[in-house]
């Protein structure tokens, strides 16, 4: 819950302060008794998420970073960042609407009639496929997927692994090399693709750690239309790196108020639990997992505020993105660790969020890059040049 009095290092701004104040009254309502079910055994539907995501509408919580003129919140991304953490810290998240792959703000008319107003009114469910089985931390160097134009029409052939939110998707969105001398330098495009297009084969089904699943994908001369195309030819790799140091902010973000929610019931069962005559509050080792969790909660929580603050101001913050994703997800190993250890049985019982979001943050120190590649081929790379 949010906790006004909670010790913080870095004091957010009053508004961005409110709407975490509102997010905590949204998830206390809506999100709460979805989590219980959750743990329950109960599967929830996008139908159960409506009733959350029209209240964060009508508090003027929909489409966090759109533009006004879209029917955005258009806030700051330290505001939003400050909601995603807020939400995060329940089992069943509030949701805000309006997510747009940004290259869709930027493509041609004929994509954005197709897909664009879909995605605003949140009835829009997009796979995005760039990791092939070659690799997917280094994609400029590892896509081997190739559009070439044909008969007025591009035709891809390639293959995709790892792809999530495949069996549920509306549209995918492809990374193709379509100039093998330039790739990441212009040479890399992405396209719009239909489920149904008869050249794209969904392939094998992959269940992974955390309850979810991922597909393996397979173009055999699957044609698209010319203007299906999303930023123009050779922008595919800048707009899926702008996608990916945005998801890298919300990942990072994310697992922060995991974190704080493992705290919290951290901290809460060792005032509770008697063990050897006494509270768990008032043995050592116990304390030095509490002070530890907290200061590096804190420090990292001071690093993406400053991060978003720069942002907010004008700067690139690509190398920021990628420290704040790979501190905020090994941050949430470490303190799920512990809360586990400190609840002892209850911590590993299923019917309880400790243990669901154990399984469910591993995966997250892969996706976006894993840890090793975002500290020594991201921030090295930046910091030796």
């Amino acid at each position: 819950m949010y906790d006004e009095a909670r010790p913080l290092l870095f004091q957010l701004p009053d508004e961005a302060r409110e709407i975490q104040r509102t997010v905590a009254a949204l998830s206390a309502r809506h999100q709460d008794p979805l989590e219980a079910r959750m743990l329950a055994g109960e599967t929830l539907t996008r139908a159960d998420y409506r009733p959350g995501r029209e209240a964060a509408k009508a508090a003027g919580l929909w489409g966090l970073g759109l533009p006004a003129e879209l029917g955005g919140a258009d806030l700051p991304l330290l505001h939003r960042l400050a909601a995603t953490e807020q939400a995060m810290r329940c089992v069943a998240p509030l949701e805000f609407g309006g997510a747009v792959f940004p290259a869709l703000l930027t493509s041609n008319a004929a994509v954005k009639a197709k897909y664009l107003t879909r995605a605003l009114n949140d009835d829009l469910v997009v796979a995005f496929a760039q990791t092939e089985a070659g690799g997917g931390a280094d994609p400029g160097a590892a896509i081997r997927t190739r559009a070439v134009m044909r008969g007025g029409r591009w035709v891809i052939n390639g293959s995709k692994t790892f792809i999530s939110r495949v069996a549920a998707a509306d549209v995918i969105f492809v990374v193709a090399v379509t100039d093998d001398a330039k790739r990441q330098r212009g040479g890399i495009s992405l396209f719009a693709v239909d489920p149904d297009n008869p050249g794209l084969r969904i392939g094998r089904r992959i269940p992974v750690l955390g309850g979810r699943e991922v597909h393996e994908l397979y173009f055999d001369d699957c044609a698209v239309d010319a203007d299906m195309m999303l930023g123009g030819e050779g922008a595919g790799f800048r707009n899926a790196q702008i996608a990916l140091s945005a998801a890298r902010f919300s990942v990072g973000v994310r697992s922060l108020g995991i974190a704080q929610r493992a705290y919290e019931m951290m901290v809460a069962h060792a005032k509770t639990r008697e063990s050897f005559g006494g509270p768990l509050a008032e043995k050592q080792a116990v304390q030095a997992m509490i002070v530890d969790s907290w200061i590096e909660i804190e420090q990292v929580r001071l690093l993406a505020w400053q991060a978003a603050e720069k942002a907010d101001h004008g700067h690139d913050v690509r190398m920021e993105a990628g420290m704040i994703k790979m501190l905020g997800t090994e941050l949430s190993a470490r303190v799920l660790d512990r809360a586990i250890q400190i609840h002892g049985a209850a911590g590993v019982a299923l019917d309880g969020p400790l243990a669901y979001f154990y399984a469910e943050q591993r995966p997250s120190r892969i996706y976006e890059g894993p840890s090793e590649v975002h500290k020594h081929h991201v921030m090295a790379r930046r910091l030796l040049a």
